[in-house]
């Protein structure tokens, strides 16, 4: 099932950029059909998942490289099949809001599901050369998807966002290799799989660099403060049917890896650099919001937001408890409902007033009610109105950072950060809204009309969950937990030899 729900779209991607010629409705109708396809499965998936205890399931696996027992193995926890739902969500998402694409659709529309694929492969993979090679296929769409069809300083973004990604990427792939050779010393066995690595005891001097290799791939990608600068450039350039993946799914890959690979490989090291990179996801919370604030472009305003929002997810996976790291996964999802709404709403209001400058556009309430509402609701909760998804996932995370085991007198002041950043929050979603709804009426286009039902089609989904998940968040909460409990206590079975260095010598 995981196998379709991943090669669907990436076959109907791979069709669309070979065949020529096909007529636009015919494109928009195989892309979408391939996404729904891919949605209906994952939900599926969740429905028939045993989520009493934290194992894998619904694995899939064949050898695919035999010389280096290199194997093609799928599966999905608790954690993971969340996110491949949201994902191919908002796929859907994604696709709808191509229909309006004018320029090469069909090519536009064929690397999308590509990037979809290459998202949803990353949520499954349980080999670490299966997983490099999904990291890599997110990649190369996103490339050209904003380089292509992209705006503003384009050229300038993609390099940057690139750049980030590919130095990230080769620090994994030598830690890939690394920890492989160790578990080869270990027991004379080759494997990639990532549950038979991850039981390997890995010396604490060697741990050190194994994880600084796999947290700044993943730290890049989130992206974690300082590691954040391409994300503003990106998100600016970016059109609005990528942007919806990219921040919805694909910068909780990152995250996704933290919990995946760091945490159960390198439990020393982890509890070494907590201190570290709460620091660090604190300062990104504080430094999100208050550049946020400052923004007239309110593409650039969400974007910044994003950096803040993510903040709060690393700071609960590293918060050393189970708590801390099922508010992360509910705040993901959350997240990327929450985030992706907000940009469909920005280039709705940019293509009915030719402008993303809150000083040159005010007043639609009269001429957009609808929107007005849908805008109002995204708006609470990304505000973390009590009742609106935004909420339980931001609590969870600070009262499990309170109570943190390994961040000790600091999580006082991890706490006050994050929350003198949900005040910041209050003032630039607010300042976002009512500058655009809720000022006095300036001169608009006489043919401005309110969102259409194709619009409204993007938009409800996205409010009802908002809502849904607000009062029942243990929907997700407790399929989430037993996964959470094997991830934090993963036992190491597999120990290094008494003459190994732990280098991969002898």
């Amino acid at each position: 099932m995981l196998s379709l729900i991943v090669f669907i779209p990436l076959l109907a991607g791979l069709f669309l950029m070979l065949k020529r010629g096909l007529e636009l409705e015919k494109v928009i109708k195989l892309a979408y059909g391939a996404v729904a396809t891919a949605f209906v499965l994952s939900l599926f998936a969740l429905v028939g998942y045993d989520f009493h205890h934290g194992e894998m399931q619904y694995v899939d696996s064949f050898v695919w490289v035999p010389l280096l027992n290199i194997t093609y193995t799928v599966g999905a926890d608790g954690i993971s099949l969340w996110l491949v739902a949201l994902t191919a969500f908002l796929g859907i998402l994604a696709i709808n809001s191509a229909r309006t694409q004018k320029q090469n659709p069909q090519q536009f529309l064929a690397l999308i599901l590509m990037m979809l694929a290459g998202t949803l492969g990353v949520f499954v993979a349980l080999d670490t050369i299966l997983f490099y090679v999904f990291w890599e296929l997110m990649l190369v769409p996103t490339y050209f998807l904003i380089g292509m069809w992209g705006e503003g300083k384009r050229i300038y973004a993609t390099t940057k966002f690139v750049l980030y990604t590919l130095v990230g990427s080769l620090l994994m792939l030598v830690a890939i290799v690394w920890i492989t050779v160790i578990h080869y010393d270990a027991t004379q066995v080759l494997t990639f799989d990532i549950q038979t690595l991850v039981q390997t005891h890995i010396p604490s001097e060697v741990q050190l660099f194994l994880f600084g290799f796999f947290f700044l791939a993943f730290a890049i990608k989130v992206p974690i403060f300082p590691f954040h600068s391409w994300l503003p450039h990106t998100y600016v350039a970016c059109p609005i049917p990528v942007l919806v993946l990219l921040t919805g799914a694909m910068s909780k890959t990152g995250a996704y890896g933290l919990i995946r690979f760091c945490l159960p490989l390198f439990p020393e090291a982890v509890s070494d650099f907590s201190l570290i990179i709460g620091a660090m996801a604190a300062g990104g919370i504080v430094y999100g919001a208050w550049i946020a604030v400052a923004q007239r472009d309110i593409k650039a305003l969400v974007a910044y937001s994003s950096i803040s929002h993510l903040g709060f997810i690393v700071l609960g996976i590293f918060s050393g408890n189970n708590q801390g790291m099922s508010g992360s996964v509910l705040q993901m999802v959350n997240h990327g409902i929450i985030a992706s709404a907000l940009f469909l709403i920005v280039g709705m209001l940019e293509e009915r007033v030719g402008t993303r400058d809150l000083d040159r556009f005010c007043g639609l309430k009269g001429r957009m009610p609808m929107l007005y509402a849908m805008f109002m609701l995204i708006t609470l909760a990304a505000l973390g109105l009590p009742g609106l998804n935004g909420f339980v996932g931001e609590f969870l995370i600070l009262m499990a950072v309170w109570t943190s085991p390994v961040l000790g007198e600091m999580a006082f002041i991890y706490v006050l950060m994050a929350g003198l950043a949900i005040v910041f929050a209050s003032v630039y979603m607010l300042y976002m809204f009512q500058g655009a709804m809720q000022e006095s009426t300036i001169k608009l286009p006489k043919d401005m009309t309110d969102i259409d039902r194709r619009e409204q089609g993007l938009l409800i989904p996205a409010c009802i969950l908002v809502v849904f998940l607000g009062l029942f968040p243990a929907v997700v909460i407790d399929r989430v937990e037993p996964a959470v409990k094997h991830v934090l206590h993963t036992e190491k079975t597999v120990n290094l030899p008494a003459h190994s260095d732990g280098h991969g010598g002898h």
